[in-house]
């Protein structure tokens, strides 16, 4: 045998329906805003610093080259003495353009490879939140419309009990009181009098 609901209050199913309208709109702006976040990183990633990391080697390298031939020029030309002048600075110098090189090439295959990492990583992240997508999207619909039918269903039942006991009722059980007068007994009272 079913056992029948115990509804207290309809108005607080009608203040759930909206907050799941509202969960619902504020599920929808963060999962639009995560998606548009993850894009835009990838395009941070895919196209501006791999433009930057790729421009930078060229530039670094095009320094190396220059540093370099700064210390070969130094070697070997003399000075007015017949000397060989010290190139040290030019070899600082260099040593500096190398290393910032290899800084702009580790750089660049970091961007290749997280590039490559984030692409996992976004439909790893797709793959999770798909259900709950779903969700948002379809079945929190279905829940409100549930919802409305139910309410729909109880105003209904009220009515129907409302015209059932008829406005007629409690009128007549007043009427009724009214007309017996104190010390006077109705007829419809079954206690006898003295």
């Amino acid at each position: 045998m079913s056992e029948g609901a115990k509804v207290e209050s309809i108005d607080a199913l009608r203040h759930f329906r909206v907050a799941l309208f509202k969960f619902q709109e504020a599920a929808n702006v963060a999962l639009a805003d995560a998606e548009s976040d993850l894009v835009s990183t990838q395009n941070w990633l895919e196209n501006e610093q791999y433009m930057h990391w790729q421009n930078q080697i060229r530039k670094r390298h095009d320094l190396v080259e220059r540093a370099k031939e700064a210390v070969r020029m130094k070697k070997l030309f003399k000075d007015s003495a017949g000397r060989t002048p010290s190139a040290v600075e030019e070899e600082k110098a260099l040593m500096l353009a190398q290393r910032r090189l290899e800084e702009a090439n580790e750089k660049f295959a970091n961007t290749k490879k997280y590039t490559r990492v984030l692409q996992r990583e976004m439909q790893s992240y797709k793959g999770s939140v798909q259900r709950f997508a779903t969700t948002v999207q379809s079945e929190l619909t279905v829940a409100v419309a549930m919802l409305d039918s139910f309410v729909q269903a109880l105003d209904q039942y009220l009515m129907l009990e409302a015209s059932e006991m008829g406005p007629t009722a409690p009128a007549a059980t007043e009427s009724d009181a009214s007309s017996s007068s104190p010390g006077q007994t109705n007829s419809s009272d079954p206690t006898p009098t003295s």
